[in-house]
Formats: C-alpha cells, structure tokens, sequence
C-alpha cells in the first residue's frame, strides 16, 4: 500500500485508495452540482451567504434525525430490504447537498459577498 504526503495536521500519510474514497465523494457532490445547474443555472448567487448558513443548518438537523432513527432501525443482519436502507440514502443525498452549500458559501464569500 502506498502513501501519500504527510497531512497538514502531521498525522500519518494518507493510503491512496482513501483519498481517492475521498475524491469519489466529492465527485459525487460535484455531479450533483453539474446536474442541477443545467436546469436552474446559478440560482446559489441570488440569495445572500446567510442562507447557505441555514441550508447547512437545515440539512444537519435533517442528518442527525435521519442518522438517529436508522440507528434505531438497523437490523441485527442488513439486506436490501432493510428499512434503514433508505434513512441512509437520505442522510447521504443531505451530507453530498451540505458539500455543495459549503463551496457556495466559500465561492460568495471569496466573492465579497455578505447579507
């Protein structure tokens, strides 16, 4: 297994496949972005930075309840059929939205933006 530089936090480097788990992840997040802008555009600039605060507010308070009842439903032997199948693919669809939310705030916020 190979490595990668050390992190930024001086902790042990980082094997291949998990930064490439990693940038999986954000391509996901990025496609969602791509797929949604074909249809509305750029819809992100027309509200203030604040309101990105509160869709990042909104999705957490949406995960954490999402995450506590598939906990509660997590089935001794996991299947497809389980119910907590779709808690999860709630709580994934809200954690990739959450990434894109953040880059708009950062994008506004580079921008000079506020309100």
């Amino acid at each position: 297994m190979r490595s990668s530089p050390e992190s930024e936090t001086g902790t042990k480097p980082m094997p291949d496949d998990y930064q490439a788990e990693h940038f999986r992840v954000l391509q996901r997040a990025n496609q969602i972005y791509v797929e949604k802008s074909q249809i509305r555009g750029q819809m992100w600039l027309e509200w203030p930075p604040s309101d990105k605060i509160r869709e990042l507010r909104e999705r957490v308070m949406r995960i954490e309840s999402a995450y506590w009842e598939r906990s509660r439903l997590i089935p001794p032997e996991p299947g497809p059929e389980s119910p907590h199948i779709d808690l999860q693919l709630a709580i994934v669809e809200d954690a990739l939205d959450m990434i894109n939310y953040a880059a708009f705030l950062i994008k506004q916020l580079e921008r000079g933006m506020s309100g």
